[in-house]
């Protein structure tokens, strides 16, 4: 591909997928955190381990307490192609990537290979109307899982430097070792994983709970510091439920589900029964127009071809009989379901016409409606309970 198809073909992606980026932002971030994208790392040779950090920086910001983080799958390469940017990356090509992006903020960065090893990561926070941020690290290129702690903690650390330690502490939290999400002052700010989930907290007293599905824990406070690392650890304890000691589950309305099941498919093949006995009528009237075009001589239409009318009249008689017998296998079953669902729907009341205290419980109500026309059938059901 010529460079000059390069160019139209990333400028063609950079406006199809701005309309992305743009769409992400449909729901605003709340006026009390700080908006910004993390675009993907730029590298000629190191394309996991930049990945890798890539996504370790984007769930820092997620769980960054007063930060929150934009979507776009641009990457920063892209936009460099499509705004023809230079190799020295000025800073009017990083102000177009800004107006492309509509965003008052971004991170973006470089990554190359050393010779031992290692890999060096370049980032820096773009501003509007402010000097940009620079953060460097190394560290080995074999880092290439998101979720590994040593790439979480590099990940961290470039965060706190680029925004000047705003992220001032972490706060790991324990909680058993299920799925779940942990919140921040009343807000979901990170997930459980395996029970473990790491935050970065501004400075201050913060109030931390978990929410995992069928336990509950007190919310703890964390006294976060500047540089520190505190560990939480909820003890969960199985839900109690609306299900009082002494009381005794509904069981399964078995027989409400089968009335219903009997109503319903019932219902459906009377009027499948009524279709096919429309397709029956039509046959038959058919097959004797077409026996006006035969020959009174003429007694099986079926054994001698005589004219294309008696071929037609064979195959509309075959035909007719075919859908007469299904019309009646169908209504006849139909019916028989119907019955059964009215003979259980007679047997639920006489199950419960009283109740333990005293009351009477409502009646069930079924409204059938069959709607049968030339074109086709419907059927509207409906039960109260």
């Amino acid at each position: 591909m010529t460079r000059a198809a390069r160019l139209a073909l990333a400028s063609f992606l950079a406006v199809a997928v701005g309309a992305l980026a743009r769409a992400a932002r449909a729901e605003p971030a709340s006026p009390k955190t700080t908006a910004v994208y993390v675009l993907s790392i730029w590298t000629d040779d190191a394309d996991d381990t930049a990945e890798a950090l890539t996504a370790a920086l984007r769930t820092r910001v997620r769980e960054a307490q007063g930060w929150s983080l934009l979507e776009t799958a641009q990457s920063f390469e892209t936009l460099t192609i499509a705004l023809k940017c230079s190799a020295k990356l000025e800073p009017p090509c990083l102000q177009r990537i800004a107006d492309q992006l509509h965003a008052d903020r971004y991170v973006w960065g470089t990554m190359a290979r050393k010779k031992s090893g290692q890999v060096e990561a370049e980032m820096h926070l773009w501003s509007r109307g402010k000097h940009p941020a620079d953060a460097s690290e190394s560290y080995s290129e074999n880092l290439k899982d998101p979720a590994d702690e040593p790439l979480r903690e590099i990940a961290s650390r470039l965060f706190g430097r680029l925004t000047g330690g705003i992220a001032a502490g972490t706060v790991v939290v324990h909680a058993g070792n299920a799925g779940g999400w942990v919140t921040v002052d009343g807000v979901s700010k990170a997930s459980l994983e395996e029970g473990v989930a790491r935050l970065d907290l501004g400075g201050g007293t913060h109030s931390i709970g978990v929410r995992v599905p069928g336990f509950d824990a007190p919310e703890q406070q964390a006294s976060v510091s500047p540089g520190g690392e505190e560990e939480l650890t909820f003890a969960l304890a199985p839900t109690a439920d609306d299900a009082h000691e002494g009381e005794v589950r509904s069981p399964f309305p078995v027989r409400d589900v089968a009335m219903v099941s009997a109503l319903v498919v019932g219902a459906g093949l009377v009027v499948a029964g009524a279709v096919e006995g429309l397709r029956w009528l039509d046959d038959s009237n058919t097959s004797r127009t077409d026996r006006k075009s035969v020959p009174p001589s003429v007694t099986d239409v079926c054994e001698t071809e005589v004219n294309g009318a008696a071929v037609d009249a064979c195959a509309k008689g075959r035909n007719a009989v075919t859908v007469s017998r299904l019309g009646w296998v169908f209504t006849g079953a139909g019916a028989a379901l119907l019955a059964t669902g009215f003979v259980l729907m007679r047997m639920g009341h006489g199950a419960n016409d009283s109740r333990h205290d005293g009351s009477t419980p409502a009646k069930s109500r079924v409204a059938v409606l069959p709607l049968i026309g030339t074109r086709g059938g419907a059927l509207d059901l409906r039960v109260t309970f």
